[in-house]
């Protein structure tokens, strides 16, 4: 594909992303789709802030459509950590969000759960997230064609700047079973905020619903090898509107490295990207590559396709031993 042509389609992208937020449109902008969705616990479910035995500082990237400049490259960076004396967990997490390169979404949110021993092997967190919301609008670097004929070819028309904040909230419950099973359920946008930066049409974002199913079986190789391989299957769901998307897979870990292939499927369950994790899990951090690879039936002329993303995580181990939730395998070790 030709630089120009990788340009047109750039702009093009930028116009569309800017008609979407200052035009009454039947569709709505959906909740950006991050792969490694279980070392982004935060994103998935206010439950499962601070359920690990250290703290933890975690930062991620993802540029999807990696042919097309900018097209979408979203980042976050978030903290949580257990408070004991309270059973409590707690987190910190911005996130930033650009479509085409104009349009911008950024959140500061804020994370609290308690945790309740219902059984010696069974806990519930139930989480609440308070977000403080800007949505954002830079075209002042995007040139349009006019498509006028009376003003001549060469005319151009710039865009310029706008910008809406709002608060955002989401609930979720997180269930944790033995040392096998980490599950639960979410709403996030439950004020159904308004993002439109239009003045005159005002367009409410849809509450999106998720649900989230993580497993932990490990498997050891003769009784002189310390090291276990485990596997991790799991599944999530989330449906918006009348969007949704369902990812399913395994990681499969033998220390210190880890591979996973996940599938995902959207819009009714129709195959959409394979993915494909790699992994280096240590004491102390954590660093995570994967691929998504658009698949043909939905590929089809659009060169765009595939994305890249990477996760970080830095582990702080507290001086004094945490009574955890053993079983929740957004950390593959124990």
């Amino acid at each position: 594909m030709s630089v120009k042509n990788n340009k047109y389609l750039a702009i093009c992208y930028g116009a569309c992303a800017l008609l979407q937020c200052i035009l009454p449109v039947a569709g709505t902008a959906q909740d950006a789709v991050y792969s490694q969705f279980m070392f982004d616990a935060l994103s998935v479910n206010p439950g499962l802030a601070g359920i690990n035995e250290y703290n933890k500082l975690t930062g991620g990237f993802r540029d999807q459509w990696v042919q097309l400049d900018n097209a979408y490259v979203t980042c976050f960076v978030s903290y949580d950590q257990k408070i004991q004396s309270i059973n409590s967990g707690t987190g910190l997490q911005v996130y930033r969000d650009v479509a085409g390169g104009v349009y911008s979404r950024t959140s500061v949110e804020l994370f609290y759960n308690y945790q309740f021993q219902v059984t010696k092997d069974l806990m519930i967190s139930p989480g609440l997230q308070v977000a403080v919301v800007q949505r954002a609008l830079d075209a002042s670097g995007l040139t349009l064609p006019d498509q006028n004929p009376y003003t001549g070819s060469g005319s151009t028309e710039t865009l310029g700047k706008r910008s809406a904040i709002f608060p955002d909230f989401a609930f979720g419950v997180a269930a944790n079973y033995s040392d096998r099973y980490s599950f639960g359920i979410a709403a996030h946008h439950l004020n159904a905020p308004i993002e439109t930066l239009s003045e005159i049409h005002k367009k409410r974002t849809p509450m999106s619903l998720s649900a989230h199913f993580i497993s932990y079986f490990p498997l050891r190789f003769g009784k002189f090898d310390k090291r276990e391989m485990v596997f991790s299957p799991g599944v999530y769901f989330r449906q918006q509107q009348y969007q949704n998307f369902f990812s399913l897979g395994l990681n499969v870990a033998y220390d210190p490295v880890f591979v996973g292939f996940w599938m995902r499927a959207a819009s009714g369950f129709h195959p959409e990207s394979a993915i494909f994790m790699i992994g280096l899990e240590q004491i102390n951090y954590r660093i995570v590559y994967n691929y998504d690879y658009k698949l043909a039936s939905v590929r089809g002329e659009f060169p765009g396709t595939g994305a890249h993303e990477i996760t970080l995580t830095w582990k702080i181990h507290p001086k004094k031993k945490m009574r955890t939730i053993k079983c929740s395998k957004y950390s593959l070790k124990k």
